[in-house]
């Protein structure tokens, strides 16, 4: 290789490594607008010149109220606009969360967020040593996920693959909606009958133990159940009865059913075994 090809080559990559560094800064600020969560904490605390730092903060704000997020969404400027304008002279809180203990915000993946109510979890009328019982299988599926898992597995593989593990129990068992044991997990585990009210709430004992968040959805309703979850930091889904899991909406609230991560695809990333269950007297 000439002397002269060396130089333009060094030219080149000289160029590009430039090129890099300059871009780099535009792929971070594309990433930050495309996180609404991290915008909103960043967002401006100052209107007309004035700093209203001492007094308000953007996440805050938009966090205590509902009214706000469906006006404004995540416009840092039209939210600082309001407080002055208004929410200050209606004396609405902007400086601490005040529904912290009651909601959960979560980025859906996109330009957007989710408000995921907190809910306490019914255990669908087990007797305390139903629970017990119960529980000590879901920790071992847990654990056993969690010790065979690699660091390259997602939260919401977990999902899938836990919401396989009960759809397994569940085929063990009958089908019913009747009886004392088809709304819970022990049902489900032991008692070797199953319901989507049982099922969901088995996941959700699974769930619990991997440190996953998750809400029962239509919890006491006559209609579909699953596991709402925050899962990788958005919101997605586990549905026990059809051994799937997925970023975003469950298909029954609009959610493509295509982009939902079956058992059968991410069984090969763990190997976990579970225990047979036993039937009642």
């Amino acid at each position: 290789m000439s002397k002269k090809v060396r130089k333009v080559i060094g030219l080149l990559i000289a160029v590009f490594l430039s090129a890099c560094l300059f871009l780099s800064p535009l792929y971070m600020t594309k990433s930050y607008a495309a996180d609404p969560y991290t915008a909103l904490s960043k967002a401006t605390r100052k209107y007309n010149g004035h700093d209203y730092s001492g007094e308000y903060n953007p996440l805050y704000y938009y966090l205590n109220y509902q009214d706000l997020r469906d006006a404004f969404g995540t416009d840092g400027n039209k939210l600082i606009e309001h407080y002055v304008v208004f929410g200050k002279k209606e004396k609405r809180v902007a400086n601490k969360p005040i529904g912290d203990s009651t909601e959960f915000v979560v980025p859906t993946g996109k330009e957007n967020m989710v408000i995921i109510p907190k809910t306490l979890h019914g255990n669908g009328g087990m007797t305390a040593d139903q629970e017990v019982q119960a529980r000590s299988i879901a920790k071992q599926i847990a654990d056993g996920i969690n010790k065979t898992a690699t660091d390259k597995v997602k939260d919401i593989e977990k999902v899938a693959y836990a919401a396989g593990i009960v759809r397994a129990y569940c085929d063990l068992g009958t089908y019913t909606t009747s009886g004392q044991m088809y709304r819970t997990a022990y049902g489900v585990f032991i008692g070797g009958e199953y319901s989507c009210a049982g099922s969901t709430r088995a996941l959700g004992l699974i769930l619990d133990y991997l440190g996953i968040t998750w809400v029962h959805v239509n919890a006491n309703a006559w209609d579909d159940q699953w596991c709402q979850v925050i899962a990788d930091g958005q919101e997605g889904y586990g549905d026990a009865i059809k051994a799937t899991a997925a970023y975003g909406k469950h298909p029954n609230q609009g959610g493509d059913a295509k982009s939902a991560i079956s058992y059968s695809k991410i069984r090969s990333k763990f190997d976990v075994a579970t225990q047979k269950p036993r039937q009642t007297d």
